[in-house]
């Protein structure tokens, strides 16, 4: 655990309220990029390969974000938060290289997968929302619902099984786990600011 005791005056980093709004605002900026660019340019051609839309793109920001979330882990001391991160880390960098990786391979093989990922990651949204009793519990449960119903369309295959529709969920995913980040950070705040007036 040496990673843990170098970076442990960095605990506080890990609920500063800041730091998460920061990263928050930066998910939904992408995200938002991320959806103009898809529907006004579905047909872009990224590292010299076609038929794959946006998804590369997508795929780098969702690992990004990964890993930010894997390092939460080793710098926190609760370990009740390190399986949190770890857990949400990992399957956003399995899920991100899966699909960066399989760019020149066929497109239509990654949708289960995006499907898979779109569910979960809803679910996770909103069972964490009334679990935490989130602020705008009520704005982060729909961004979590439309997360749902985006990866229920993309296994139905409505409206469409074409890549660039799977980079709009994708990217409409990043903007809504932005807005779901500021959320908590802005819960994180408000638990910070009852802390130190309680004290």
């Amino acid at each position: 655990m040496k990673l843990r005791e170098k970076f442990s005056n960095l605990e506080y980093a890990g609920t500063d309220w800041r730091r998460l709004l920061f990263r928050g605002i930066v998910m939904l900026i992408a995200g938002t990029l991320l959806v103009f660019s898809t529907l006004f340019k579905p047909d872009v051609i990224i590292m010299q390969i076609r038929d794959f839309s946006w998804l590369p793109v997508c795929g780098v920001v969702i690992f990004i974000v990964g890993c930010l979330e894997c390092f939460d882990a080793a710098i926190t001391m609760d370990l009740r938060s390190f399986f949190l991160n770890l857990q949400n880390g990992v399957l956003d960098v399995v899920v991100s290289g899966l699909i960066i990786f399989s760019i020149g391979d066929d497109p239509i093989r990654l949708s289960l997968l995006i499907a898979a990922f779109l569910i979960i990651k809803g679910i996770f949204r909103l069972t964490l929302t009334y679990a935490t009793q989130l602020p705008n519990s009520v704005s982060t449960s729909v961004g979590a619902v439309i997360s749902i119903f985006l990866g229920l369309l993309i296994w139905l295959e409505w409206p469409s099984q074409a890549t660039w529709f799977l980079a709009l969920c994708l990217s409409v995913e990043i903007g809504l786990r932005g807005w779901a980040g500021m959320m908590f950070a802005y819960w994180v705040k408000a638990h910070k600011n009852q802390e130190s007036v309680n004290s």
